[in-house]
């Protein structure tokens, strides 16, 4: 048992000292050639660099030449091994602009997707480009319900073990309990190996027929989901001696107890710990403290929706019913307190609850969860008169917490708000002699009006011109402007523009590329401090 303990707090470690690596959603930092840059001979491959390590499939990276036909050899792979980077070589000498669109999946599952342009000798419009393939509906479906039952079976294992040591020592000798742990253990292991397999053709947009290709699997075993399976499915293993030892045990001394008990909690928070470091947690702000915080969330949850089942399955004497009562009015009240920092860090503003997915379907969490408690709220008041009749107050409670899951799930494979390419401003007809394009951070002096101009509004090079002023109408430098373009209508972008700093709240692209005419998406992302960013959209027709 020590030798046990020893190699699962290694792993522990490891995955601890790992976990700050990982990212919520990949950033596209560079590329070669350069996004709207000019060169005068036609490159040999085109490479793009990312800010963690992705999932890239052949057909991930598709270069177009200016006849529209394709220009590259369909093997995109990553250069040296290096995760990071990803590229694809090109058998076209042809000159004009090239339109590159790519399709990656980030470190956390979430597939991603833009475009950017470069020209050889001359600029020239831009062919246009298809629309990526939007996956199979079978896929999705059947890969959102394993992560689902993920997070069920984590939330039973931890639920039922917590709800042993806890509250009923001798719990462990019933059978519904003992149904409960082994069952909930096997269904984890059985779950994370079915999302490892469906990941793959999750992220390539593929069918139920690549389920077990290798190329596919073994590109998800480089992003930091793939480690956190790695690390689940051996902690899983190392807990099965540990698992035997509780079911066949009858009776425990103080000193094995605590032992037991001990192990317990570094075995179930190292569970937790796979998904957050592979999760919206790793990434973004103040990624070091919302860790730890993400893992106490997953184990609040774990605790209180766990030992409901065990309420409602095996039937505890009153006392045991009353210790988890204490302990699952601590877990909500973690849960609150985790909930809103998280909430707060991954929204920004109260207008992410209904200008994103992630912040509606938060909502829907959060009325999920009031619901169970007002159903628990209302179940102890039945109980006070139905003495030893719990089974149908916590099966309603179960049903409720259930849903809370599905919500969960869905949470994990939303983008966060913050990160969302919503903004959070009304969207804004412009024109080409400029607009105005008021935005608000929500922090202090994150008041302004951002002064756009695109000169002369033209498939090619543009002039994009960009003032920041503050309320009073005076020019103000911000920590950063970032520029992306986007033509929904050709499922083409976002396309991100390098904007130089050139005087007191100026910021200006010279050659700004705009491939294809259209109603052009022109989203301007301002940070006016280290937390408080927003961003404005505005529409421009470019002919």
């Amino acid at each position: 048992m020590r030798a046990f303990l020893l190699i699962l707090a290694g792993v522990f470690a490891a995955m601890a000292a790992t976990a700050g690596q990982a990212s919520a959603h990949a950033v596209l930092e560079s590329t070669t050639p350069s996004n709207g840059s000019l060169v005068q001979s036609a490159p040999t491959r085109v490479t793009l660099t990312f800010g963690e390590a992705v999932q890239i499939e052949p057909d991930g990276v598709h270069v177009i030449a200016p006849d529209g036909k394709s220009a590259d050899d369909g093997k995109a792979d990553h250069l040296g091994g290096d995760g990071n980077n990803v590229g694809v070589s090109m058998n076209s000498t042809a000159e004009g602009t090239y339109t590159v669109s790519w399709h990656v999946v980030s470190a956390d599952s979430h597939p991603i997707s833009g475009a950017f342009t470069f020209s050889v000798g001359h600029a020239s419009a831009a062919a246009p480009v298809a629309a990526p393939s939007s996956g199979s509906l079978t896929v999705s479906i059947v890969y959102w319900t394993a992560r689902g039952l993920e997070y069920a079976s984590f939330a039973l294992l931890i639920g039922a073990v917590a709800f042993v040591f806890w509250c009923w020592p001798s719990g462990s000798t019933r059978r519904s309990v003992r149904r409960l742990i082994g069952g909930s253990w096997l269904t984890l292991l059985l779950a994370t190996v079915a999302g490892a397999l469906l990941q793959g053709p999750y992220g390539a947009g593929a069918g139920l027929d690549r389920l077990f290709d290798g190329q596919l699997f073994s590109s998800t075993l480089d992003i930091a989901l793939g480690t956190g399976v790695i690390v689940r499915i051996v902690l899983l293993a190392l807990a099965a001696p540990y698992i035997g030892e509780i079911l066949a045990t009858q009776e425990w001394t103080p000193n094995r107890r605590a032992v037991l008990g001990g192990l317990g909690v570094v075995l179930l928070n190292g569970l937790a710990w796979t998904w957050s470091m592979s999760g919206h947690a790793a990434a973004g702000l103040q990624s070091e403290l919302a860790l730890p915080v993400d893992v106490l969330h997953l184990d609040a949850m774990g605790v209180w929706l766990g030992g409901l089942v065990v309420l409602w399955r095996a039937k505890p004497p009153q006392e045991a019913v009353q210790r988890f009562s204490q302990v699952a009015f601590l877990c909500v009240g973690v849960l609150v307190a985790t909930g809103t920092y998280q909430s707060w860090r991954q929204l920004g503003s109260w207008a992410g609850f209904v200008d994103t997915e992630y912040g509606r379907l938060l909502l829907l969490k959060i009325a999920g969860v009031l619901a169970v408690l007002a159903a628990a709220y209302f179940s102890r008041q039945w109980v006070r008169t139905h003495i030893g009749k719990l089974r149908r107050p916590v099966l309603i409670e179960t049903a409720g917490a259930v849903i809370v899951l599905g919500l969960t799930a869905a949470l994990v494979n939303a983008e966060p708000a913050r990160t969302a390419e919503a903004a959070t401003t009304p969207v804004v007809q412009a024109t080409p002699d400029g607009q105005t394009l008021p935005f608000d951070t929500g922090g202090a002096g994150g008041k302004g009006n951002l002064k756009v101009y695109i000169t002369p509004a033209r498939t090619g090079p543009n002039l994009l011109d960009v003032t920041v002023e503050d309320q009073g109408g005076t020019a103000e430098d911000v920590p950063e402007l970032t520029v992306a373009l986007t033509l929904k209508e050709r499922n083409v972008g976002p396309l991100k523009i390098d904007m130089k700093h050139v005087g007191r709240g100026r910021y200006r692209a010279a050659e700004a590329q705009i491939p294809l005419p259209g109603v052009w998406q022109v989203a301007l992302t301002v940070r006016t401090s280290d937390i408080d960013e927003t961003t404005s959209v505005g529409m421009w027709q470019v002919g």
